[in-house]
């Protein structure tokens, strides 16, 4: 017990450098005392005595692999421990004969106030990701050891056959590389990689980053730089034609930061995951058969494209997934999904990659052929019906709390948490009392209050808190939210009817009060959120925690003069300032965009 505990106090008060060489210190240690001096003979005047039978120690068998090969860890999205906020950050440093390294991000500066660690096995994960290896083949890759570049050409090259056949590949090829004697080098993530990840504390309390990814980055020259406050600056780029299917790139002012470019500069920049690479309307011919012999007038199909996707809204009854692929597999696509529902459906076509998609989009007239002759599908310009209808599948039903993190909310009180999405941009939330056929009412974001002033909350907010409800009524609500092209998604299921806070007269620890259950509606049937996918560019989180800190965060979204969003700060700290109990010292962090501070008091009920 002393051996461990001394070995942990001694590398705990090291930096992360010379932390290295203590544990290596500590293994040869650990190894001198277990091997040699549990079992030393000490030799005395009337009998031969072993160390072990004065101290509670006994020799052992040493296994170098035991100390020094950890086995690696991987985080999960769904791990209570993992941040649901995701981070965009680029690689400051990246060790590549060990394979760990550091993150540079301004939002975990602001919270962490130091650079974010990357483990070794997330970034591995990461550059396996990259390559195109599906995440149940990199995983076991990881988890193995298994990461050689000739395992990674073999995943790949059996990746159309499912993940069970990648795995075999990768392992066979490993077997192979080993009896042959054989080494290559693992991917790498390299330095001034953008990634996107979430945070997860170690033991001491440092970030680490986990549920890496890495950023596909391209390369090209500025058309236009972009105006503070005004029409966004546009890069022309060959490669951004495989990823969004066209030359030119807009960005904002804000998207360059403090750097001030001028035309012809060489830029390197990056297209997130989950922006909508295409928004038009599909002209679908119908396609005829013997069964269907009559004249059938095309189809007009809002269409959204994203990642390696295409969502379609306004479905007829009788168009099924059969009569879909006739036209979408001669384009490449892999499989095609339909939800019918009373209300409004919707069909998710999926195809290999984001460049099938993009090329699909870069051609207007798409010609293919039917048992009665050729067809000709056409893609049109959205037109204004698409911002005034739900052209997007809805979201999981949110969730009723009257709690935030441990505190119970105030009296007429009510917290609602949803499910994030990369598409959104925004969201709007909606309440109505239960049972009496009322009308749905919008939050107001500014005063967390039923009404319709500002009802659209920001892509980074999950939840928020609506005030001044009646006690003795129980609510519901349902989320919908709306895309970067100015379409709306339709309105998801209502959630479990709850009864607002009661305020101090709940029992502590008391939670939501469900009043009754509610099952999937028939306008949007169970299963209906699988048209969006549970990876890719579309990741559906599991609903988050309430914040730690003050509820007005999430209904807040101020912005500095330059762009920057402004959070609200965290909840100040109060500290007796003398020993007689007449002064009071006011803490709080400090909040990088802040010219001033306004410090308010009031007395405790």
């Amino acid at each position: 017990v002393c051996k461990g505990w001394s070995t942990f106090l001694v590398l705990k008060s090291l930096d992360s450098v010379l932390k290295n060489i203590g544990e290596a210190v500590a293994i040869l240690v650990i190894y001198v005392f277990d091997v040699f001096i549990a079992d030393a003979v000490c030799s005395s005047a009337y009998r031969q005595q072993h160390v072990s039978d004065y101290l509670p120690v006994h020799g052992k068998e040493f296994h170098v692999s035991t100390c020094l090969m950890a086995p690696p860890t991987l985080a999960d999205v769904d791990d209570e421990d993992v941040s649901t906020e995701i981070f965009l950050g680029v690689v400051k440093s990246y060790n590549d004969r060990r394979g760990f390294g550091f993150l540079a991000c301004t939002e975990t500066a602001d919270q962490f106030g130091r650079d974010v660690y990357m483990p070794k096995a997330e970034a591995t994960m990461a550059a396996l990701l990259a390559t195109g290896i599906d995440r149940e083949t990199a995983f076991t890759m990881v988890m193995t050891g298994n990461t050689a570049a000739a395992a990674c050409s073999a995943a790949l090259a059996a990746a159309c056959h499912g993940p069970e056949a990648s795995k075999a590949a990768a392992a066979a090829c490993a077997a192979s590389s080993k009896e042959e004697g054989e080494k290559s080098s693992a991917p790498r993530l390299a330095e001034e990689d953008l990634v996107f990840f979430r945070v997860r504390k170690s033991i001491e309390g440092y970030p680490q980053a986990v549920c890496v990814q890495r950023l596909h980055k391209l390369t090209g020259s500025v058309l236009h730089p972009p105006e503070e406050g005004g029409r966004p600056g546009t890069i022309k780029s060959e490669e951004a034609t495989a990823v969004c299917g066209r030359r030119e790139v807009f960005f904002d002012f804000e998207a360059a930061g403090q750097l001030r470019t001028i035309p012809g500069d060489l830029v390197s920049f990056c297209i997130p995951e989950g922006t909508v690479l295409g928004c038009f309307t599909l002209d679908l011919p119908r396609t005829r058969s013997d069964d269907l012999p009559g004249y059938r007038p095309n189809l007009r199909l809002p269409c959204h494209a994203f990642g390696d996707k295409l969502v379609l809204a306004g479905l007829p009854s009788d168009l099924d997934e059969t009569e879909l692929m006739k036209f979408f597999s001669k384009q490449g696509a892999n499989n095609a999904i339909v939800a019918h529902a009373r209300d409004r459906s919707f069909a998710s076509v999926t195809f290999s990659s984001i460049v099938d998609v993009a090329r699909f989009l870069s051609r207007i007239a798409h010609a293919y052929a039917d048992e009665k002759g050729t067809l000709i599908a056409r893609l049109l310009s959205k037109t204004t019906s698409m911002e005034e209808i739900p052209t997007l599948p809805a979201l999981p039903a949110p969730t009723l709390s009257t709690r935030d993190a441990d505190a119970e909310l105030e009296a007429g009180s009510l917290m609602v948490l949803w499910s994030p999405l990369v598409l959104a941009v925004g969201y709007t939330v909606e309440l109505r009392p239960v049972g009496s056929n009322s009308s749905w009412s919008s939050v107001d974001v500014t005063s967390k209050k039923l009404g319709a002033v500002s009802n659209r909350f920001d892509q980074s907010c999950s939840s928020c808190v609506v005030n001044s409800l009646q006690i003795s009524t129980a609510y519901e609500a349902r989320i919908s939210y709306f895309t970067n092209c100015q379409t709306i998604s339709e309105a998801s299921d209502p959630s479990k009817p709850c009864l607002p806070s009661q305020g101090n007269q709940d029992p502590k620890g008391k939670v939501a009060k469900s009043v009754t259950p509610s099952g999937p509606s028939a306008s949007n049937p169970e299963g209906y959120s699988s048209l969006l996918g549970t990876s890719g560019s579309l990741p559906l989180a599991k609903p988050p925690a309430p914040p730690a800190f003050t509820p007005g965060y999430t209904a807040q979204t101020w912005r500095s003069p330059t762009g920057l969003v402004v959070p609200p700060p965290a909840a100040p700290e109060l500290c007796p300032a003398d020993e007689y109990g007449f002064s009071l010292s006011v803490r709080w962090p400090a909040v990088l965009q802040a010219a001033a501070y306004v410090v308010e008091l009031r007395e405790a009920d």
